[in-house]
């Protein structure tokens, strides 16, 4: 996958002050229906919360969401990305880091996520493409090799009478 994140960058990130409470970022997450959140802190970016964290940091721990902080629980190890990052190197530090999501950053300013979901999704579509061997290089080579046969058959037909032995 030869690509850059450029153009699949989410911008339009769901973003938690991390003064609020677990429960105040599950609804939030709820409502806009994603798996993650963006938590801030005085307008800057301080951590990330995602599902896996909800899981492993609230109910396995038995805390209540109404009062646990979000500061308390969030991931505050920011894992992040240059905005022209390849989609390849994205994918290399989401399975070395054992994540889903990566913060994209433009030098010290922070533009968006890129979710793994996004990337599986265009190399779904890369695999999609039509066949090389019926466009390009492979369709010319293809039509030569049947406008050979063809040639053949026309201007020996003896050709076409040793093959009907050929077949069954």
């Amino acid at each position: 996958m030869g690509c850059k994140i450029t153009a699949i960058i989410e911008r339009n990130v769901v973003t938690i002050d991390q003064d609020r409470t677990v429960a105040d970022a599950v609804g939030v997450m709820a409502d806009r229906a994603v798996g993650s959140i963006v938590v801030t802190g005085k307008g800057r970016v301080v951590g990330y919360f995602t599902e896996r964290d909800l899981l492993t940091r609230v109910v396995a721990k038995k805390r209540n969401p109404d009062a646990v902080m979000m500061r308390d629980v969030m991931t505050s190890e920011l894992i992040t990305v240059p905005h022209d990052a390849s989609c390849h190197e994205c994918l290399d530090r989401m399975k070395e880091r054992e994540i889903r999501h990566l913060l994209v950053y433009q030098d010290t300013l922070f533009v968006g996520i890129v979710s793994l979901r996004v990337l599986a999704d265009l190399a779904k579509q890369g695999r999609n493409r039509p066949c090389p061997v019926l466009n390009g290089r492979g369709g010319v080579m293809l039509l030569v090799v049947l406008l050979a046969l063809g040639a053949l058959v026309v201007l020996c037909p003896e050709v076409l009478v040793f093959v009907r032995h050929l077949l069954p």
